[in-house]
């Protein structure tokens, strides 16, 4: 008699695990900062809500495909309705790209470091993530190693602007070159809408019908636990997603969500001035103590601490014991550990970590 284990398609033990773990200690101690997950730290507006709890109301009717909401998201973008796909969280898209590209054995060319959610859907289609170090210094994208890992079992690129975990933003040139690689190639931008100065990159599609964009309105607009985002590219990609995705992958609740705050920037502004004015502030207090910040274009700042000669797990652990804050893991790179990761929270919570930093690194 086989074991339930030996049923399971040999990639399903092998793949990487993405913990959440840590959100289970976090709602358990809701006194403690959750800097940790690039959360939003403030709540959806009552237009948000009450859009919901209008939307619920329907709750036992099948959704549509949002036609009125597809024509209005692209509409950001100089797009059709018809390059718009909708998706629970970008974590979908994730997730579908694997599968709409990857046969077991072939690769998706990214960084290291990167968000974590990548390189195990990959591993779940028994594919295999090609992870290439950033730079040393800048911890930019090494575009030429990225390139010259291309061989014939390359089938996706991956490129996050501005980058998890290190908030740089690529230059216009170096996505170019992967885009002339002819190889579908994702675009994840997730973060751009705290800095929307740089300009969003979907004209690119028209150019390169093999690139699509993934974007999520888990960051900025604060619908982390609402779960809603969108893929963009040609009317053949976003049909191959749509494809991939389950029928009604979005509820009627997140969509409506979605539509309340799209007509009201003044609630996304808002959000994001709050974090900007903290990230200046964490900036300038933990230069001060001589560490390293990386300047922040989403809303995470990634820190350099190797010279202080402590670890990342007792950093992490002195920020839980000395102010309840949870910050976030980075794991070693080029060799050095002691790097961490920090998003704003609310006031009171970013006072109570540029405290800690204080008394821990001061």
């Amino acid at each position: 008699m086989k074991q339930l284990k030996d049923w399971f398609v040999p990639w399903l033990m092998t793949a990487r695990e993405y913990n959440v773990s840590i959100l289970d200690k976090a709602w358990a101690n809701p006194e403690y900062a959750r800097l940790m997950l690039n959360e939003n730290p403030i709540p959806p507006s009552e237009k948000v809500v009450n859009a919901v709890a209008e939307a619920v109301k329907s709750g036992h009717r099948y959704p549509d495909s949002m036609k009125r909401l597809r024509i209005k998201i692209g509409n950001m973008y100089g797009l059709g309705p018809d390059n718009v796909a909708l998706c629970n969280g970008s974590s979908e898209i994730i997730d579908a790209m694997m599968r709409i590209f990857l046969q077991p054995g072939d690769e998706i060319i990214m960084s290291t470091p990167t968000f974590e959610l990548f390189p195990p859907r990959a591993e779940l289609c028994g594919g295999k993530a090609v992870q290439i170090p950033l730079r040393e210094g800048d911890l930019q994208y090494d575009v030429d190693g990225m390139l010259n890992a291309i061989n014939e079992k390359t089938k996706l690129i991956l490129i996050i602007n501005p980058n998890n975990p290190t908030g740089v933003f690529i230059d216009d040139a170096d996505l170019e070159r992967f885009c002339e690689t002819g190889i579908p190639l994702c675009i994840d931008e997730a973060y751009r809408d705290y800095h929307p100065d740089h300009p969003s990159k979907a004209p690119l599609i028209e150019k390169y019908p093999q690139v699509f964009l993934s974007v999520t309105l888990s960051k900025a607009h604060g619908f982390a636990g609402i779960r809603f985002g969108y893929l963009l590219g040609t009317e053949e990609m976003v049909d191959a997603f749509n494809t991939m995705f389950l029928p009604w992958n979005v509820n009627l609740m997140s969509m409506a969500a979605a539509e309340a705050i799209l007509d009201n920037p003044q609630e996304i502004e808002a959000k994001v001035q709050h974090n900007n004015r903290w990230m200046d502030i964490f900036y300038e207090e933990l230069k001060k103590l001589g560490l390293k910040p990386f300047e922040a274009h989403g809303n995470y700042m990634l820190v350099d601490a190797t010279m202080t000669g402590k670890t990342t797990e007792e950093i992490l652990q002195s920020a839980i014991d000395m102010e309840k804050v949870f910050l976030k893991k980075i794991g070693e790179i080029h060799g050095k550990s002691g790097y961490f990761r920090v998003t704003p929270g609310t006031d009171e919570e970013n006072e109570r970590f540029v405290k800690f930093a204080r008394r821990y690194f001061g």
